[in-house]
């Protein structure tokens, strides 16, 4: 099955499973990922949301084999843009603290999964990386989001590279919020989503909204 799913007293823990092709982004995944999302949303036994990947990394990023793919069936494309783009919003809509946990390769549009989330926890091996000009891919969903965190000069940079950056300087960027060993990567990342969901679902809903908001330069109307 594409996503593992699994329960940790209040926190629910959805994993990419795909190793064998570390992770990447394909069609069944994405739905999946949006089925399990959703599901957590609506679930009120859950509090929080845990995104973790299966294997060597988190996420490869979008399956460029299935994109060749789909090259001439439009009807597919829409549909695997569709399911892509709602699971990246998905993180943010949720009314629950939703925080990634990423190790190895965590590349593209994997990485703007983690972005999506509100928080990252990071294993010590992390290699984030935006390889979408090396294939003459516009990186029209993994843009936005990334010049949100880094601002424009960074954002540039990385995308026009693809340079790896490691665990010490994303942790000196603020694409992650916390760097651990690779052994307690889920069990961290378990805590900290732990913690943030202590005080209700709907000042946290509040606040990612506002969050949201502002980082789109809209101010937030008052509760």
């Amino acid at each position: 099955m594409p996503v593992l799913i699994e329960t940790r007293g209040r926190v629910r823990v959805v994993t990419l499973n795909r190793p064998e092709k570390r992770n990447a982004l394909n069609l069944a995944l994405c739905e999946a990922m949006v089925k399990a999302l959703a599901a957590a949303a609506e679930d009120d036994s859950v509090a929080a949301v845990v995104i973790a990947g299966a294997g060597v990394g988190f996420s490869a990023g979008a399956d460029l084999g299935e994109r060749k793919l789909y090259a001439d069936a439009p009807d597919m494309q829409t549909r695997r843009a569709q399911s892509g783009m709602a699971m990246l919003l998905l993180p943010g809509q949720m009314g629950k603290p939703v925080v990634a946990a990423v190790h190895g390769p965590t590349v593209g549009a994997g990485s703007t999964l983690a972005l999506a989330c509100d928080m990252i926890v990071a294993s010590e091996d992390v290699k984030i990386s935006y390889p979408e000009a090396k294939h003459d891919i516009y990186p029209s969903l993994v843009m936005p989001t990334l010049l949100r965190h880094l601002g424009p000069k960074d954002c540039f940079e990385l995308l026009a590279t693809g340079r790896v950056v490691l665990a010490e300087e994303a942790l000196r960027l603020r694409l992650v919020n916390l760097v651990v060993p690779g052994a307690e990567l889920v069990d961290r990342a378990c805590a900290v989503a732990e913690s943030a969901a202590l005080y209700g679902a709907a000042s946290l809903k509040r606040i990612k909204a506002a969050i949201d908001a502002l980082g789109q330069g809209v101010s937030p109307s008052a509760p």
